[in-house]
């Protein structure tokens, strides 16, 4: 029986180092209101910690309805727990959303006794992998390949950064090299004004560099979500199309890989997806793939170019080494290619999960 558990702060967590964080109130609410939602991937009779049993119960009752009804998906029966409750139970393995020091020790206290927990020194890889210059030194690997684009660089001195910036025609995307759902990203359109300067010192401080990429003209955002096991080589799971504004994630497209595949061959050859799929899969990742074990996703995005009717795809905009929405929408993949939903995370006095028909 495995324990499972939806930490959404857990890319501040890893910004934080190996300590302890205190989530803000949206990450907690967050947590609160959507703790429900590793049921959808959980097994038969899994564990899942949430903050309210009945509300999860519920909440999870109700998609499961919606679901089956709208895309003919059969969920599990899972078991809910909260924390004065978790004591009762035992498991053979932990899964959280993503490991990080902050829930490592959350583990640590309330199933001690799981011999299957990461280590620190594991804690310490996932967090050393999931800087952005890991997405950097693979990226290369992805760009062999026609019809592909991108670039990153991390910079370590405001002066490199306003010249790389100026070269870039006054046009670049700069990123902390540890940030979650937009927040430590900074677009600049023209020049670096004195709020970004304090931010890239502030940034510099705390996290020791920047990662700097040309501003590209986005067209679509995907993803491709992998299983690693560990030992150089990953599973592919399936393709995630989704939204974002302004780097926040806003919602994902339900759909058979099928239509998956259809609707991003308006832009490219489902080919290079394939040639991707197989690139990540084999041991030419296993800078990653043989020092992190569990769920990743590849975030990627179709952008105006010179090539394929005038689009191009950046493979590696970054790495997600924790579960993503893209691994929920996977979960919910209707039974027929016919059937296309979509799924969005929205917040009215409290979060919801809403899915509906397209």
């Amino acid at each position: 029986m495995t324990l499972h558990i939806f930490n959404p702060e857990h890319d501040i967590a890893l910004a934080n180092g190996m300590r302890q964080v205190t989530p803000p109130h949206a990450a907690r609410q967050l947590r609160n209101d959507l703790g429900f939602i590793p049921a959808f991937w959980a097994k038969e009779g899994d564990v899942v910690l949430v903050e309210d049993t009945e509300q999860a119960k519920y909440s999870y009752k109700r998609i499961c309805q919606n679901v089956a009804r709208l895309f003919g998906v059969k969920t599990n029966n899972v078991i809910f727990a909260d924390a004065d409750t978790i004591h009762t139970l035992s498991f053979d393995d932990v899964a959280p959303w993503g490991w990080d020091y902050s829930i490592y020790s959350k583990v640590q206290k309330i199933a001690n006794t799981v011999e299957k927990i990461p280590s620190r020194d594991d804690i310490e890889r996932t967090m050393e992998l999931s800087h952005r210059r890991t997405a950097a030194k693979l990226l290369p690997k992805l760009r062999t390949l026609p019809g592909t684009i991108g670039e990153m660089v991390e910079l370590d001195d405001i002066s490199l950064v306003a010249e790389q910036v100026a070269q870039q025609n006054g046009k670049a995307v700069l990123k902390a090299p540890w940030s979650s759902s937009g927040r430590g990203v900074r677009f600049i359109t023209s020049s670096i004004d004195d709020s970004t300067t304090r931010w890239i010192s502030n940034t510099f401080t705390k996290q020791h560099s920047i990662m700097m990429e040309p501003l590209y003209r986005r067209v679509a955002d995907l993803g491709m979500e992998f299983q690693s096991h560990g030992d150089g080589t990953a599973s592919y799971l399936g393709l995630s199309l989704f939204s974002t504004t302004n780097g926040a994630y806003t919602g994902n497209v339900i759909a058979t890989e099928t239509r998956k595949r259809e609707l991003i061959s308006r832009y490219i050859d489902c080919n290079l997806i394939d040639n991707i799929k197989d690139i990540v899969c084999s041991q030419d990742f296993s800078l990653l793939t043989s020092r992190y074990k569990g769920a990743f996703g590849i975030d990627m995005m179709v952008v105006n170019g010179e090539y394929n009717n005038g689009f191009l795809l950046h493979p590696c905009v970054e790495i997600n080494l924790r579960r993503t929405m893209g691994h929920l929408a996977l979960c919910l993949t209707p039974a027929d290619d016919g059937i296309e939903g979509i799924m969005q995370v929205v917040f009215e006095g409290k979060f919801k999960l809403r899915i509906g028909k397209q």
